[in-house]
């Protein structure tokens, strides 16, 4: 499975409006929601969370195995913030990411 970078973070009514969001759905981002990453990144709670199935799956077996280091993800990221994040995010989980770097093609 591919490697998302979930970004989590608290908005106003008016954020959803603004790009068609509905609260509690997920999507995958289009051209129209590029702005949003900046406003999100700028707000002071903001999470970045290993995502998409197959790191998810691993994150769970990891948290179960309550042993850091036990499991190990690899895909393709980014050479850029976002992948930086996304490294970051799967190590404080406790999960081995080894990504490939693609520096042609954003995270």
């Amino acid at each position: 499975g591919n490697p998302l970078l979930d970004i989590s973070a608290e908005v106003t009514q008016a954020t959803f409006e603004k790009y068609g969001l509905e609260p509690g759905n997920a999507i995958l981002a289009e051209e129209k929601h590029k702005p949003l990453y900046d406003e999100l990144t700028a707000m002071k709670d903001v999470k970045y969370i290993a995502g998409g199935a197959t790191q998810n799956s691993i994150r769970v077996a990891q948290w179960m195995l309550q042993e850091p280091s036990h499991t190990a993800y690899m895909g393709c990221i980014g050479a850029d913030d976002f992948g930086k994040k996304l490294q970051d995010a799967c190590k404080a989980d406790g999960v081995q990411a080894m990504y490939m770097v693609d520096s042609s093609t954003p995270t």
